[in-house]
């Protein structure tokens, strides 16, 4: 490619034990437990001979607070793993990829693995398993100019109040973080109540269309939320309010829950208007969903991604990979040449758009960088 390649979406963290910013390691593995719970890409496994096990036993389903945690030794295992003990019987799931020994990523190694891919810059997205990671994200910047932007994290169920707002005033400021990520998983911690889109949270809408930058939003197909149509009608919500703020769908449209057997796409009306009519976009980032269920490189998915750009246009999409999370299922470089290689169906311009001319427009810093270059 003759022009600098954007990942919008990378993670870098520490080893996974650690409190990784959170007030203390308890904190952490709480939110860790919670987002194993969640999980539902890999299968949970007996330990003694890695058969599958389909009981949830990590939290009561009927309660999404704190409260419904289960007392069942959750804990951080090794190469990727995160284990845990029902009835005396060891059980795990494979979250990371197994040459994680203590779940971590360096910034050095996401450096490696972008020379070897020969991706320009990443977008350090954040995520509560990981840890509230927005002062690692600014020293990686500094250590790597021009590599990193660094997305700031909220505590999504207190984001309303002040010391969050001071905090995020804090790593849009000081830090420079480029955007805000926000996942309405993280609203288990005040049991969902009040939900992102109510009169409550304006004090953070309202942060956030002031700042210019843009929210990276995780979103769920089944959730306390509700299903993902629920939870675009929040989002919708929340543009109609605020129309000053962009919006990026992590993940996706989770075009799998919308395509019938021969893969014709039928979506729900309100992502047909975010998507057309909203400041919405969307990633392109199928290895990770996909990667599990066929093999590389993928056609399902391009029969999927073809819709998608003929029916919205180049301009809503941005290309990520979810490293080194995909790790699990192809490299680094493959998360990008399968998009690379096989899309002959868009023109050299659509893919240039995926794969840097539209996160340089939704990024503000992306936007400086490129004019100082120019």
């Amino acid at each position: 490619m003759d022009y600098g390649i954007i990942d919008c979406h990378a993670h870098i963290f520490p080893p996974a034990a650690s409190a990784a910013g959170f007030p203390d390691e308890a904190t952490h593995l709480l939110h860790q437990q919670r987002s194993m719970h969640m999980h539902g890409n890999q299968p949970y496994r007996r330990l003694r001979d890695h058969s599958i096990v389909t009981e949830r036993p990590l939290w009561d389903a009927n309660d999404p607070s704190p409260a419904g945690r289960r007392a069942v030794d959750f804990r951080v295992g090794a190469h990727g793993r995160y284990e845990w003990t029902v009835d005396g019987e060891d059980q795990y799931v494979q979250f990371l990829a197994p040459w994680m020994a203590n779940l971590e990523m360096t910034a050095q190694t996401l450096i490696a693995y972008m020379d070897y891919a020969g991706v320009a810059t990443a977008v350090l997205q954040n995520d509560h398993i990981y840890g509230n990671l927005a002062a690692e994200f600014a020293a990686a910047s500094k250590a790597y100019p021009g590599r990193f932007l660094g997305l700031a994290q909220v505590e999504e169920a207190f984001a309303y109040q002040d010391s969050e707002l001071q905090r995020l005033e804090d790593e849009i400021g000081r830090l420079g973080m480029a955007g805000f990520y926000f996942t309405t998983t993280g609203m288990f911690r005040s049991g969902y109540k009040p939900m992102h889109s109510d009169p409550a949270y304006d004090p953070y809408w309202k942060l956030v269309e002031r700042s210019g930058l843009p929210v990276f939003w995780v979103q769920s197909g089944s959730s306390p939320v509700g299903t993902y149509e629920d939870e675009m009608r929040h989002l919708a919500r929340i543009v109609e309010r605020f129309p000053g703020i962009r919006h990026l769908l992590v993940h996706g449209v989770p075009t799998a829950l919308y395509a019938d057997e021969n893969d014709r796409l039928k979506l729900p009306s309100i992502i047909e208007t975010l998507l057309t009519e909203a400041p919405v976009s969307a990633e392109i980032l199928y290895p990770i969903a996909w990667g599990g269920k066929q093999e590389y490189p993928y056609p399902r998915a391009h029969l999927h991604i073809r819709q998608l750009v003929e029916k919205f246009g180049a301009s809503r999409f941005l290309w990520g990979s979810d490293t080194p999370n995909v790790d699990r299922y192809c490299t680094y470089a493959q998360s990008l040449t399968y998009f690379t290689r096989y899309a002959d169906y868009l023109s050299e311009a659509e893919k240039r758009a995926i794969l840097r001319d539209n996160a340089a427009a939704l990024l503000p810093a992306l936007a400086r960088t490129d004019s100082r270059e120019g």
